[in-house]
């Protein structure tokens, strides 16, 4: 008997006219292992949502003949992280399971060691890089150890390494007994199936064993696309030495916010104009970093970067760098905002949309909502070719698409280099890399490989200097979004503090204990006693008097504005000295006491509750809540509510924080938010942040939604 049956399937979009899945029927059995193949947007990952019991369909039925659990690794992983810290993330479906706790920590730090993130167990989730991210939300699904398993491009931002383990993994878990679907363009992943579902445009056109599927040469050319050309670095090396440098790094380093450990150190390469160089190395090994440093959205902490000026990148999470409504525009986007219209604008997003196979008649108008995830990984990458500049970087240009459209993404880059541009990207895929002119390898931050200067061969003199790159406008934006993130993620700190000794919940009683004695004592002097006593709980938190001032003279203009309506509607005390005495205005020894208590009041909660956080990182928060209500359980009043929703605000706060920052990321890219004069125009910088941070907020939401749905909270 089937385990799963999908019986004349169909579904439709919300605003979309043709079904994504239409008439699909077939069954998977109890056990299988089975790969779901098919072109970018051909109906794979609704089909898998839809197996999943995230979408309902619009016609047809999917039956289980047995009540099973299934998971679901998402497409995006930022999608399907529930928590700020990764060993609390990978025991959220654990708990809802309502296992013993030694079983949730047992499993915890199983999973954790399977997708090799057991050593960042106690990090924060957003210190990981995206592929490292992708093995998290890996985690978290496996630790409910579902008996169906659906993976939605699930390798697609993993380096081969962690490939191999993840499907040795589902090997072992297959041969267990559990089934396995998973939805893949990656010809790996494919051979360690036992059978396939191939579907065109919603439809199935191939339904069997894998061995058969394989050994069809059409089938097989439509899943890989064709062959790249292996580039012999030796005889590229000869020419490129030859030619103009465009671009370099001359010994960048550069730390992510408190990190001790470099994210890169001593870099130094140099790019020569028209060539085509693969920047390789496993996930988190800083190629992202790299990337972002030479576009100019992160400064370097040391060294310089040389340019004519900054180069363009296409970022690593496509999802993030699309933001209008319709492709036309989004694509438009960069043009506009360098003053071209009219015909050339059409013209010029035409030729990038045709370029990157998105057919710009067929697609102009299509909303980027239903747009598949390889689609709009292509529509990202118009938008930044349509800018035309001379150095051109890509994150990942690849992942996420099929065969035939890395193969013509690929041969893009290359007509991209032979016209002259300098082209960087980063790739996992060794034919990818080798078809490059030219390879550098990093690991752990730093160069270990560089094919250029493998050889004996005498550089050619330099015959052109270039211009240290300065700082791009609309960075410090993005540097207050970065500090944010940092803060709100709890991201530990370099040293320890007396107050971060204390067991979480007994920091709770502490901070209660004072910021209630803030707020309740009316004396002046008990009020300046406690204003003494937050600025010490702050210093013993490790918050210093620095910040404590900082942030008391950022309020201080608002606490002005209060002050003189106090000193406007409170009532004097009858038969007091009159210092000022006005129509409207009257002020007294009384009113100027209370207006003042009002604002050492104000600095010493301020403090409290500043020096609490800092101190009070999510994961101590939500352990001290749990300890200090677990009482109320004792009455069946369900605390594990609150919790969920507590962890549910920590991390989703900080992802809409996090969001506007790939928002400005990406404007920043197009030539948008520019350097901004009064704050008139800082305003004005502001508004095309609006509605796509709507938007994408109302994305979010959702997909947190499924996210804990999917882990079987109930």
């Amino acid at each position: 008997m089937s385990l799963i049956s999908v019986t004349d399937l169909k579904y439709i979009y919300p605003g979309a006219k043709i079904p994504a899945v239409d008439g699909v029927s077939f069954q998977i059995e109890e056990g299988d292992y089975c790969a779901v193949v098919g072109a970018n947007g051909s109906g794979k990952s609704t089909i898998a949502r839809l197996i999943a019991g995230l979408f309902s369909p619009s016609e047809g039925s999917i039956n289980f003949s047995t009540k099973v659990t299934v998971g679901m690794v998402f497409q995006s992983p930022k999608d399907q992280i529930i928590s700020g810290i990764v060993s609390r993330d990978t025991s959220f479906g654990p708990q809802n399971l309502r296992l013993p706790k030694s079983e949730i920590e047992l499993r915890t730090i199983e999973c954790l060691n399977i997708v090799d993130l057991l050593q960042k167990a106690s990090s924060s989730s957003y210190s990981l890089s995206l592929g490292q991210t992708q093995k998290l939300a890996i985690s978290g699904i496996l630790a409910i150890w579902p008996k169906v398993m659906i993976l939605d491009e699930s390798v697609a931002m993993l380096d081969p390494a962690s490939r191999k383990s993840i499907f040795e993994f589902l090997r072992y878990w297959n041969r267990h007994g559990n089934t396995v679907i998973h939805i893949t363009h990656d010809i790996d992943a494919v051979k360690e199936t036992k059978k396939v579902i191939a579907l065109e445009k919603g439809k199935v056109f191939y339904n069997g064993k894998t061995s058969d599927f394989l050994k069809n040469e059409k089938y097989l050319l439509n899943l890989t696309g064709p062959a790249l050309t292996v580039i012999d670095k030796k005889k590229a090396a000869s020419k490129l030495l030859k030619k103009e440098t465009s671009f370099g790094f001359n010994n960048v380093f550069y730390c992510y916010g408190n990190d001790e450990k470099s994210a890169v150190k001593n870099i130094n390469f140099k790019l020569k104009k028209g060539s085509l160089t693969a920047l390789t190395g496993p996930s988190g090994a800083g190629k992202s970093t790299i990337l972002e440093l030479a576009s100019g959205l992160l400064k370097p902490d040391s060294g310089e970067i040389m340019a004519a000026s900054f180069p363009s990148l296409a970022l690593q999470n496509s999802a993030d760098a699309v933001f209008e409504t319709f492709a036309a525009d989004d694509v438009a986007f960069g043009l506009i905002n360098r003053g071209v219209k009219g015909e050339e604008l059409k013209l010029r997003v035409k030729i990038a949309m045709d370029s990157v196979n998105l057919p710009f008649e067929e697609y102009m108008n299509k909303p980027v909502s239903t747009m598949s995830g390889g689609e709009l990984r292509r529509l990202a990458l118009a938008g930044i070719i349509v800018l035309d500049k001379d150095v051109m970087l890509f994150d990942e240009p690849t992942a996420g698409l099929d065969g035939k459209s890395k193969y013509e993404v690929m041969k893009l880059l290359r007509r991209l280099a032979d016209s002259g541009k300098t082209v960087l990207y980063s790739t996992h895929n060794h034919s990818e890399a080798a078809f490059a002119d030219r390879e550098i390898s990093v690991k752990d931050g730093a160069i270990v490989k560089d094919t250029l200067y493998e050889y004996d061969f005498v550089p050619e003199k330099e015959n052109k200097t270039l211009d240290v790159l300065s700082t791009r406008s609309g960075i410090g934006m993005l540097e207050k979004i970065r500090n944010s993130v940092v803060s709100l993620s709890g991201i530990k700190r370099k040293k320890k503090y007396p107050v971060e000794y204390l067991h979480p919940s007994l920091r709770f009683v502490l901070f209660m204990a004072i910021f209630v004695c803030v707020l309740a004592f009316k004396n002046f002097i008990s009020i300046g006693i406690m204003l003494g006593v937050s600025v010490l709980y702050s210093l013993l938190c490790g918050f210093s008097l620095k910040k404590y001032l900082h942030n008391c003279i950022k309020v201080l203009p608002y606490l002005l504005i209060i002050t003189v309506f106090q000193l406007i509607f409170h009532p004097a005390v009858a038969g007091e000295v009159h210092y000022v005495e006005l129509s409207w205005l009257l002020i007294t020894p009384s009113k100027l006491l209370f207006c003042l208590a009002t604002l050492l009041r104000t600095f010493a909660a301020l403090g409290c509750i500043s020096a609490f956080f800092v101190s009070t990182p999510e994961y101590d928060f939500i352990e001290g809540i749990r300890v200090l209500l677990k009482p109320l359980e004792v009455i069946k009043i369900p605390v594990r509510y609150l919790i969920v929703i507590l962890e549910i605000l920590f991390r989703f706060i900080p992802l809409l924080v996090d969001e506007a920052g790939a928002i400005v990321k990406t404007q920043v890219l197009r030539g948008a938010l520019g350097k901004s004069k009064g704050k008139l125009s800082r305003v004005k910088a502001f508004i095309p942040l609006i509605i796509p941070l709507i938007v994408q907020t109302i994305k979010k939401a959702e997909a947190l939604s499924d996210a804990i749905i999917i882990r079987c909270f109930r």
